[in-house]
């Protein structure tokens, strides 16, 4: 990676050279014969402008009809122009061409921030998941009981931070990879990766599908989907008082969408809900939950990858819904 870098910044740095090259000299001609033609223009009626007919002058007979008298205030005026000119254009041209050549170097770099940062996040709750299973499958074996389940368990989860990583890089690429998906079974592998956190906090996750789940397909990709629904899970979990309820319910909307509502007994999320759609925005409400509020930023940015939309459908002090909408697969 490190060869493919500086070879980029070879390739960029000999480009700005080349061009800059080309337009300084052509700068460079042009602006000479501009100072030349300058200078005869301005010196061309030197008699006139002093009244002497030059036709008349015995200097003319000696040196020829065809001479010319440069004035030097012109000349030299002429010069400092030239080179104020000079100078100007290679501010402008060097600053054109290194913004246009650098741009897409800081795009890439731009992408790549935005990838360690969505990767962090997005791998953060998988990893409270296998803690907890660790845990769990420490105590069941402390206690002489069976770990099989566990186990089993456990692989999925790394299973399914695979996956996520596969589809953080498609997304990173600007893809989109999309197929036809029953929002059923992504609500099911949603809720099974948030439970363990949920389980912890006693909150119970209750599911509901009104309509017929055959029908409830969407164009998408599972594990894409399967983020933004358990990002917006955790939240709900996250903010749920303990030994409260969550529901997940996925239906359809007017206009031929499907809609998952997740709402929570939390205690709302007050004015401005628009702020933690924000990158980076963070809602430090006293929670021990306290991420780096790309969670719902994320949540929204995959749901837009694939027609839908993610808001906040109500909140109140009984607590908060949030609403992700998604075309249906024709």
């Amino acid at each position: 990676m490190m060869d493919n870098r500086e070879g980029a910044h070879g390739r960029i740095a000999g480009l700005v050279s080349l061009r800059m090259t080309v337009a300084m000299a052509a700068v460079t001609i042009l602006g000479g014969v501009l100072f030349v033609l300058g200078v005869l223009l301005g010196s061309r009626h030197e008699f006139a402008e002093r009244g002497i007919d030059p036709n008349a002058m015995s200097v003319t007979e000696q040196f020829g009809s065809g001479m010319m008298v440069i004035d030097t205030r012109k000349a030299v005026g002429f010069t400092v122009l030239f080179v104020l000119g000079v100078i100007v254009a290679v501010a402008v041209i060097g600053r054109y061409y290194s913004r246009r050549e650098v741009a897409p170097l800081e795009h890439a770099f731009e992408l790549q921030k935005d990838f360690v940062a969505d990767a962090s996040h997005e791998l953060k709750t998988p990893l409270a998941v296998i803690a907890t299973r660790i845990d769990l499958i420490d105590f069941r074996r402390a206690h002489g009981q069976p770990i099989d389940g566990p186990l089993d368990d456990l692989r999925g989860d790394v299973d399914r931070m695979n996956a996520i990583i596969t589809d953080l890089l498609v997304a990173a690429r600007g893809a989109v990879d999309a197929e036809p998906v029953p929002l059923a079974g992504v609500v099911d592998q949603s809720v099974d990766a948030v439970r363990p956190l949920a389980d912890k906090r006693g909150v119970v996750i209750d599911r509901r599908v009104d309509g017929d789940p055959a029908h409830l397909v969407v164009q998408g990709n599972a594990v894409g989907l399967s983020r933004c629904l358990v990002a917006v899970l955790d939240n709900a979990v996250a903010h749920a008082p303990d030994g409260t309820h969550v529901t997940v319910s996925v239906g359809y909307r007017h206009g031929g969408d499907a809609v998952i509502r997740v709402a929570d007994r939390g205690p709302g999320i007050g004015e401005n809900p628009e702020r933690l759609f924000r990158r980076f925005a963070r809602d430090d409400d006293g929670t021990a939950h306290q991420g780096y509020g790309l969670g719902l930023a994320l949540a929204r940015d995959v749901a837009n990858r694939y027609g839908g939309t993610l808001d906040v459908e109500s909140t109140s002090a009984r607590g908060t819904t949030m609403r992700i909408t998604l075309p249906l697969a024709s």
